[in-house]
């Protein structure tokens, strides 16, 4: 067949045809090795790392933070700018949630909470992806605690919203384990929202060995029902999840639709560890750790969790969680979660690609 005989009946000569085709490769080539984002997926995790992200265990620097946020998200996906990494998992026309944990703050500084620097650059590359200030919301289960992170609460009409839960939905939920039954409402800010970004931060948890990307949704999205299901103080019915060390509690909950259909992305807030202790903040038990993780698989990320506070622990003296006493503490939640299919949990199978900036 000669160069110019017809490849396929119509116009295309072979020639033309393979020209084509070579054309097509090396643009396809010349994108980013992960342009269809390999490292987003299934125990895939991108970390970043910075020397100087941290002042000291209770102060950060804000630039150095922000970048890490940008480059994190751009190699997390391969894309060239931060909003548009974003946009492989927002629409700039939904309503964003960012599910922050601030219940370890500290006296009058950001503690082992998650700090404003980070969730306010996200939100701010979602207003670069087009999504409107009123339409994100900043949010966590007290505002009390919130502001004492450093976050200022504000409504639509300032701007970017930061607030908390606003209250029980309407509408109430049941949580069933095999006959144990709580009845629930999710915060109407979780319900509000067509789609969530769970920003965590790495604690050890005096109940669950750790805290991370499942139990900041799964605990950190309910309330209580108005009608016989309150705890004495009138506020809370988190405890009513606390048996067997929120196993298998947290796992269920974040498998349900509000939360596991929500949730798009999860980034971690990892400048620094609180490895004893919590999940109240404690000074002498926070350090730095200068690294931020970006991934959307939350089972993945809590195994990461696990090791690094454990790694902190042991580094301090301590055993790990689960070797803790009196009362060992290990995180069986993580290994439910796996097994119902919320993510990867075998350390050996999950990759962790790092970014050092400094």
């Amino acid at each position: 067949m000669s160069d110019t005989t017809p490849f396929e009946p119509g116009t295309f000569s072979r020639r033309q045809w393979l020209g084509g085709a070579a054309a097509l490769a090396a643009t396809f080539l010349a994108r980013p090795a992960f342009a269809a984002g390999p490292n987003v997926g299934k125990g895939r995790v991108m970390l970043v790392e910075h020397s100087k992200a941290t002042l000291d265990a209770s102060k950060l620097d804000d630039a150095v933070v922000k970048q890490m946020v940008a480059e994190g998200l751009k190699a997390f996906t391969g894309e060239a700018t931060a909003a548009a990494a974003l946009g492989r998992f927002f629409k700039a026309n939904q309503k964003i949630a960012i599910k922050v944990n601030a219940l370890g703050n500290g006296q009058g500084n950001v503690g082992s909470a998650v700090s404003p620097q980070v969730a306010l650059a996200l939100a701010g590359h979602l207003v670069e992806l087009g999504v409107k200030k009123s339409n994100i919301r900043i949010f966590d289960q007290y505002m009390d605690r919130m502001k004492k992170a450093g976050y200022r609460h504000q409504k639509p009409e300032d701007g970017i919203w930061v607030t908390g839960h606003e209250g029980p939905d309407a509408n109430p939920v049941i949580y069933d384990d095999n006959g144990y039954k709580v009845t629930f409402h999710w915060a109407k800010s979780q319900v509000w929202a067509d789609a969530v970004l769970n920003l965590c931060v790495p604690k050890d948890h005096n109940l669950t060995g750790v805290t991370g990307a499942l139990k900041n949704m799964s605990l950190g999205v309910v309330r209580p029902t108005p009608a016989g299901e309150k705890q004495p103080n009138g506020y809370t019915v988190v405890p009513r999840f606390h048996r067997n060390n929120c196993d298998p509690a947290i796992a269920k909950l974040y498998a349900m639709p509000m939360i596991k259909d929500k949730v798009k992305l999860i980034v971690c807030d990892a400048t620094r560890v609180l490895y004893q202790g919590g999940p109240q903040d404690n000074p002498r038990n926070r350090v730095q750790n200068n690294q931020l993780y970006v991934t959307t698989d939350p089972v993945a990320m809590d195994v990461l969790i696990h090791e690094l506070v454990n790694k902190h622990r042991v580094a301090k003296g301590l055993p790990k969680v689960e070797d803790a006493t009196p009362r060992p503490r290990a995180p069986k939640f993580i290994q439910t979660a796996a097994k119902m299919g919320l993510g990867e949990g075998d350390r050996a199978k999950i990759v962790v690609d790092t970014k050092k900036l400094g």
